[in-house]
């Protein structure tokens, strides 16, 4: 028994060895990149319909990403892409429409239906997004990566107007209803609570490392979800959309 009882243990032991001493090496051949970008782009609509028949205005925001991120290597030409970043996202668009299915409120009323005129949309964002992606090393410099983000809301708002036009309410035949450009006169909406909190997508990405701290990386991001829940229909569906350009700093 007290020899069967010392081989279980000597056998933990070597195990217990082993997984540290792996843990250790794995430990030893992460690199560890701070990293900082400006992202361009915006929440945009699954296709460019008819119903959008030109752009008033654009203003992308102050789009901010922060994050640490890893490499594991798994051979000498293939890796392993994680790590945590915050971003800050943020649109305003100002849209010529026809057609357009929207759901308003002006004063106290409540109005559905077909919008003809100008539609003015603005969302702000704030993500936690963690990336699991897979890389290529082109060379000592440059790497190529591709693969998915998952990410929770922290912070999301959507709101806007509808101005300068008329709706037909319920049907492109409805009754006509003048809708102008001041509060009061236009309609409002305002989906903040029918916005998803998960949003998850494609990523992919390349790096560019011009000195043994200092690098360069570009990224793109496009969801696969929509922004709002899949029982929300008062705007057409829409998904984020960026690409990012930042600077990174080699922690170890």
């Amino acid at each position: 028994m007290i020899s069967s009882l010392k081989k279980v243990t000597v056998i933990a032991l070597l195990l217990t060895a082993a997984t540290l001493t792996t843990s250790a090496s794995v430990l030893d051949s992460l690199s560890v990149d701070a990293r900082l970008g400006y992202a361009v782009g915006g929440t945009i609509p699954t296709h460019m319909g008819r119903e959008i028949r030109g752009i008033n205005s654009f203003n992308p925001g102050l789009n901010f990403t922060f994050g640490v991120e890893a490499e594991l290597p798994l051979g000498d030409r293939w890796l392993l892409h994680s790590g945590l970043r915050y971003e800050l996202g943020s649109m305003d668009v100002d849209s010529r429409v026809k057609n357009y299915d929207i759901e308003v409120v002006r004063g106290d009323e409540s109005l559905k239906g077909i919008f003809n005129g100008n539609v003015r949309i603005k969302t702000t964002q704030r993500r936690i997004t963690l990336p699991i992606q897979a890389g290529y090393r082109l060379s000592d410099q440059f790497q190529l990566r591709a693969g998915l983000f998952m990410g929770w809301l922290t912070n999301r708002k959507f709101w806007g107007w509808a101005y300068d036009g008329y709706l037909r309410e319920g049907t492109p035949v409805g009754a006509k209803i003048e809708m102008g450009r001041e509060p009061g006169d236009r309609g409002d909406f305002d989906f903040d609570k029918d916005m998803r909190h998960m949003q998850w997508g494609l990523d992919v990405g390349a790096d560019w490392h011009f000195h043994h701290r200092w690098g360069m990386f570009a990224e793109l991001t496009y969801g696969f979800g929509g922004l709002f829940k899949s029982n929300f229909h008062s705007v057409q569906t829409l998904r984020p959309m960026y690409g990012t350009l930042g600077i990174s700093y080699r922690i170890k």
